[in-house]
C-alpha cells in the first residue's frame, strides 16, 4: 500500500511538472507539446477518474482532478489579484457572472461574498470541468447556478476544442483545425439578460482568447456598467485589441493587473474595467 501511494504521488508530481511547463513556454510551444506530441491526450487518459478535494477558506469543499487542475491544489495562490477584486467590487446581494468558470473556484469565493440574497451564474462548456463543478455543487451551494454552455457574440452552435485538457479549451472558427472538437451551445450575455437572467453587477471573463466576442455580445449590458474582470491572452493580440476597444468605447476605464502567480499562463494578463468616472 505504501509503495502504491508513493507511486501515485510520483505520477501526480510528474503531471504537475508537465502542467507547469505547459504554462511557462510560449503559446506555440504549448500547442506543440499538447497537440503535436500528444501530451494533452496522454494527460487526460492517465488522469481519468482521479479526484481530490480541498476545503476553501470560506468553508466550501472544492472537488478537482489533481493531475489536470493543478491550480486547485493551493487555491489561495491561484490568481490572488482576481480574488482581491471580487472582495473589492462584490457585495451582499450582488449578481456575479463567472464566464469560463472552470471547476468553480471563483464562483465559490463569490458565493460567500454575495450571500443568500445574491446570485452567482457560472458558465462553462468543458465536460471535464463540469464533472467536478457538479460534484462540488452536490454538497449544497444554493446561490450558484451552473450553465453548461459557452458565452460568445451571438446565440449559435460552435466548435469547442478541448485541446490541452481542462485548462485551455476554447471556441474555434470552422476553418481552424480542431484536435478534440465537440459542438457546444453558445449564448450572448445580452440575449440571456433579455430572456430574464439577472443583470450582472460584476463579470469575470476567462475564455482563452474569446473575450472580445463575449464583450461584443454584451454591448447592451455594458451600458449598465457592471465591473468587468477580464483575462487577456497575448497569443491572440487581435482579440486583445478588440476586447480593449469594446470596453473603452462603452465608457470604461481599464487598469492592467500585474500580480501574476507562477502557475498561471505566462503570456496573459488581467484587466479590471470600471465606469470611466468611477474609482
Amino acid at each position: 500500500m505504501f509503495f502504491q501511494r508513493a507511486s501515485m504521488n510520483t505520477i501526480k508530481h510528474a503531471f504537475h511538472l508537465i502542467n507547469v511547463l505547459g504554462n511557462i513556454v510560449p503559446h506555440a510551444g504549448r500547442r506543440f507539446l499538447l497537440d503535436r506530441l500528444g501530451f494533452g491526450r496522454v494527460l487526460q487518459r492517465a488522469s481519468k477518474g482521479s479526484i481530490d478535494q480541498v476545503k476553501l477558506p470560506n468553508g466550501y469543499d472544492l472537488f478537482f482532478n489533481p493531475m489536470l487542475h493543478w491550480n486547485a491544489t493551493n487555491p489561495k495562490n491561484h490568481e490572488p489579484e482576481v480574488t482581491a477584486l471580487l472582495h473589492r467590487y462584490l457585495e451582499s446581494g450582488a449578481v456575479f457572472y463567472d464566464i469560463g468558470a472552470n471547476i468553480g473556484l471563483h464562483s465559490l469565493i463569490a458565493s460567500k461574498i454575495v450571500g443568500p440574497a445574491g446570485r452567482v451564474l457560472a458558465f462553462e462548456p468543458g465536460e471535464i470541468n463540469l464533472k467536478y463543478f457538479r460534484r462540488t455543487l452536490e454538497n449544497g451551494v444554493p446561490n450558484v447556478s451552473l450553465h453548461e454552455f459557452a458565452i460568445g457574440a451571438t446565440d449559435e452552435t460552435r466548435i469547442f476544442d478541448v485541446r490541452g485538457g481542462a485548462m485551455s479549451g476554447r471556441l474555434i472558427e470552422s476553418r481552424e483545425k480542431a484536435v478534440d472538437p465537440v459542438s457546444v451551445q453558445v449564448r450572448s450575455i445580452d440575449s440571456l439578460v433579455a430572456e430574464g437572467y439577472p443583470r450582472p453587477d460584476v463579470i469575470k471573463i476567462d475564455i482563452e482568447g474569446g473575450e472580445a466576442d463575449a464583450l461584443q455580445g454584451a454591448a447592451k449590458t455594458l451600458e449598465t456598467y457592471p465591473v468587468v474582470i477580464c483575462e487577456m491572452h497575448d497569443f491572440a493580440p487581435e482579440g486583445v485589441r478588440r476586447a480593449t476597444k469594446a470596453l473603452m468605447e462603452a465608457g470604461y476605464r481599464l487598469t492592467r493587473l500585474t500580480d501574476r502567480s507562477p502557475s498561471d499562463h505566462a503570456r496573459s494578463h488581467h484587466v479590471v474595467a470600471v465606469r470611466g468616472d468611477c474609482s
